[in-house]
C-alpha cells in the first residue's frame, strides 16, 4: 500500500514539472490532436452474440502534448486526454486497460454501459540523458520488434479507442548504448501474473470466461542488440503475464528487399485448469514464430508479407483457443496464420491501404481497406471497411460458442474517421 500511494505522489509531481518549466524559462511545446471515428457493425446470426443486427459505435478524443526541450540533458513529456465513447453494442463500451498502471490518474465523467467519458493522463514522464545513457521515469511508451501484424517484442498490443499513440506504462526504462550499433534497454514495470490460486468470472456482459485473482508482481524487460554487417540482431528476456518469455530477432537486407524473424519461446507457466467444461489447461509453454517480408517499388507500393506460427493456437479446439484470446494470451486462435499489406499512395493527398489474414487451418479470412485523405495540412479524413470470411459458430450459448473459423467468428464493419493535428 506505501509502495502504490508513493509512485502515485511521483506521477503527481512529474505532471507538474511542465508548468515550473514554462513558468521559470518558457521550454515547453504544445501540441495535439483531435480524433473522432463511427464504427457501423453489420452483424450475423448468431444470438449469444449479437442481440441486433447491427450495431453502432461513436467515440471522439482530444490528446494534449506537453514537451520539453532537451534542457541541461533533462526533457520531459506529458500526454493528457479527453475521451468519449458511446456504444448500443450488446457488451457496452470498452474500457482501457490498468493492468500496467501504478495508479489511475483519471476521473470519470460519465460511467454506463453504452457510454462512458473520462480524462486521464496517458503519459507523464521525464528523460535524464548522458553521452551514453537514457533514463526515464514515470508513464511512457514502450515498444520495440520489427512486425506489423503481430509484434511478439511489444509490451502492448492495440492502443485504447484505436489511437495512433500507444499507451503508457509506469515503469523505468534505461537505455545503454556501447557504440552506434549496439547496446542494452532495460524496463522495470508492475505488471498482473496469473497463477493457480485464481479463478474464472463467467462475464456475462463482455461474454467471455475472465480469469480473475491475478496478482501484482515486478516485471521487466532486457533486451540487447548489435548491428552486424548491416544485419541488425536483438535478443530478449521480458517477464510476461503469464510466465517467462525468451526471444531472438533479426532484421537484414537481402538486395532491395527487408527480410526480418522474431522468434520467442514462453516457459515457467503454471498450471491452471480450464474453466467450465473445457478440458487441459488455460496455459503452457510454447514458441512462436514470425517471419516477415517487406519491399517497396519504385512507384511507391510498399509489400509487407508476415507468417504466424503460434505454438498457443488450438485449431481443433477453437473455443478452448478463443477463451486464451480474450483474456490476452494468444495471438490467434489457430497455429499458422498469413498476413499481407500493400500501401500505396496514389498522390500527395490520398494514401490506400489494403491487408489481408488468412488462417491456414480453417481457411477463413479477413480483408481490410483504408482511404486517407488530406483535406488540410492539419486535417485528414480516412474513410475503411473490415470484411470477415468464414464459417460462422454454431453453438446456443457464449460459454460453447462452437467456434468454426478464426475469422469467421467476427462480424464485418464500416468505419469514417476524422483527425485534426495542432
Amino acid at each position: 500500500m506505501f509502495l502504490k500511494k508513493f509512485v502515485k505522489n511521483i506521477l503527481i509531481i512529474i505532471i507538474f514539472i511542465p508548468i515550473k518549466l514554462f513558468a521559470q524559462e518558457n521550454l515547453v511545446n504544445f501540441s495535439g490532436n483531435i480524433q473522432t471515428v463511427y464504427n457501423y457493425y453489420d452483424n450475423y446470426n448468431f444470438t449469444p452474440y449479437f442481440d441486433k443486427d447491427s450495431n453502432e459505435e461513436y467515440s471522439a478524443i482530444a490528446r494534449i502534448i506537453i514537451e520539453s526541450n532537451n534542457y541541461d540533458n533533462f526533457s520531459y513529456e506529458m500526454h493528457a486526454l479527453q475521451t468519449y465513447n458511446y456504444s448500443d453494442i450488446k457488451t457496452g463500451v470498452s474500457g482501457r486497460s490498468l493492468s500496467m498502471l501504478s495508479a489511475d490518474l483519471g476521473e470519470d465523467w460519465i460511467k454506463n454501459n453504452d457510454e462512458s467519458a473520462h480524462f486521464y493522463i496517458d503519459r507523464a514522464n521525464v528523460k535524464f540523458t548522458t553521452k551514453d545513457l537514457d533514463i526515464y521515469l514515470g508513464r511512457l511508451a514502450v515498444s520495440f520488434g520489427k512486425p506489423q501484424f503481430w509484434n511478439l517484442f511489444d509490451y502492448y498490443g492495440s492502443s485504447y479507442l484505436n489511437q495512433d499513440f500507444k499507451s503508457g506504462i509506469d515503469a523505468i526504462r534505461i537505455d545503454k548504448s556501447f557504440s552506434n550499433f549496439s547496446g542494452v534497454n532495460l524496463v522495470v514495470n508492475k505488471m498482473k501474473k496469473y497463477n493457480e490460486s485464481g479463478s474464472y468470472l463467467e462475464n456475462t456482459l463482455a461474454q467471455f470466461y475472465q480469469r480473475t485473482g491475478l496478482e501484482r508482481e515486478v516485471g521487466f524487460l532486457l533486451r540487447g542488440y548489435k548491428t552486424f554487417n548491416d544485419t541488425d540482431y536483438a535478443i530478449l528476456y521480458k517477464s510476461e503475464p503469464e510466465g517467462h518469455l525468451v526471444g531472438f530477432e533479426v532484421d537484414g537486407e537481402i538486395g532491395s528487399l527487408n527480410i526480418y524473424n522474431e522468434i520467442t519461446y514462453l516457459w515457467g507457466t503454471d498450471k491452471i485448469s480450464m474453466p467450465g467444461s473445457y478440458q487441459g489447461n488455460l496455459l503452457k509453454n510454447y514458441f512462436t514464430n514470425i517471419l516477415g517480408i517487406n519491399y517497396r517499388f519504385n512507384n511507391n507500393l510498399q509489400i509487407i508479407i508476415e507468417h504466424l506460427f503460434n505454438g498457443l493456437g488450438d485449431s481443433n479446439n477453437l473455443d478452448a483457443s478463443n477463451i486464451r484470446y480474450n483474456n490476452g494470451l494468444n495471438t490467434s486462435l489457430n497455429e499458422h496464420v498469413t498476413g499481407i499489406s500493400l500501401n500505396y499512395e496514389l498522390n500527395p493527398l490520398l494514401i490506400g491501404k489494403y491487408d489481408s489474414k488468412i488462417a491456414w487451418q480453417d481457411s477463413s479470412h479477413q480483408h481490410n481497406i483504408t482511404l486517407t485523405k488530406s483535406i488540410t495540412d492539419n486535417m485528414d479524413f480516412i474513410i475503411g471497411s473490415q470484411i470477415n470470411i468464414g464459417d460462422r459458430p454454431g453453438g446456443s450459448n457464449w460459454q460453447n460458442p462452437n467456434i468454426q473459423s478464426e475469422f469467421g467468428r467476427q462480424n464485418n464493419t464500416i468505419f469514417f474517421q476524422l483527425k485534426s493535428y495542432f
